[in-house]
This record gives C-alpha cells, structure tokens and sequence, in this order.
C-alpha cells in the first residue's frame, strides 16, 4: 500500500487535473462550442471516479489516523482544491443551464417568425409551431 503522503499528493493531482477540465469546459462553454462538451465530460467522470476510488483509498489507510495531523498542509490544499472544483462546476452548471434557457427562447422566436398562424404552447409553456392541416376542415 502507499504511504499516506503519496496518496494525497497524488489527490492533489488529480484535482489540479479536474479544475483544469473544469476551466476548459467554461471556455467551450463561453465560445459556445456544446460539440466538444461530450468529451469533456466524459473526462470529468473518469477523473471523478478516479478521484473517489483515491479518496476510498486514503480513508482505509492503516496509518490515516496517526499520520493525517502530521501532513495538515497537504490536506488543507486537497480541501482547497476540492471546494474551488465544487465552485467551479457549479458556475459552469449554472451558465450551461442560462445557455439552454437562451437557446430555447431562440427557438421559440424562430418558431414564431415561421409560422405565427400555427404557434402553440406545449405542457411546459415553451412556443412549438402547431399542427397545420391542409386541405382538411373540421
């Protein structure tokens, strides 16, 4: 089993790795390149696997109770590294989901613009064009 320092030092890593994915899906996300996203976060999850199976490991480490105090620093800069990823996910889920509102306004405007004779309301209050039948009467 590795020591305790190395379990955390490469904690350390792979949360530097996950903030630099992070930063990387905000700047897609800024150029608005959603096509790239899917790689992205296929990524995000393997690193975040990785990330608990590490976690699991320095938690059932035989020495964790009497080694941990010893290397205090470390474990402060996992948890420093670990919120700012927590932070950084969170502002980059709330501008994907400003950028899904946007789109659907687009959308629904789009969709007015196309057919303002036949524009309707779905259940969720989002504009769809509606049904045009030609040629039948009712």
């Amino acid at each position: 089993m590795n020591s305790l320092p190395s379990l955390l030092i490469a904690q350390r890593q792979n949360l530097a790795e996950m903030l630099a994915l992070l930063d990387e899906e905000f700047s897609l996300l800024k150029q608005h390149q959603t096509l790239a996203l899917p790689d992205v976060t296929e990524r995000k999850q393997s690193l975040a696997l990785r990330i608990e199976a590490l976690d699991r490991d320095i938690a059932i480490h035989p020495d964790v109770a009497q080694t941990l105090p010893q290397h205090q620093e470390l474990v402060d800069e996992v948890q420093q590294s670990l919120l700012a990823c927590h932070e950084k996910n969170a502002v980059n889920g709330k501008f994907l989901e400003l950028l899904i509102t946007a789109n659907r306004r687009l959308a629904g405007v789009l969709t007015a613009l196309r057919d303002r004779s036949s524009l309707t309301y779905d259940a969720k209050g989002n504009t769809r064009a509606g049904t045009r039948s030609r040629g039948i009467k009712a």
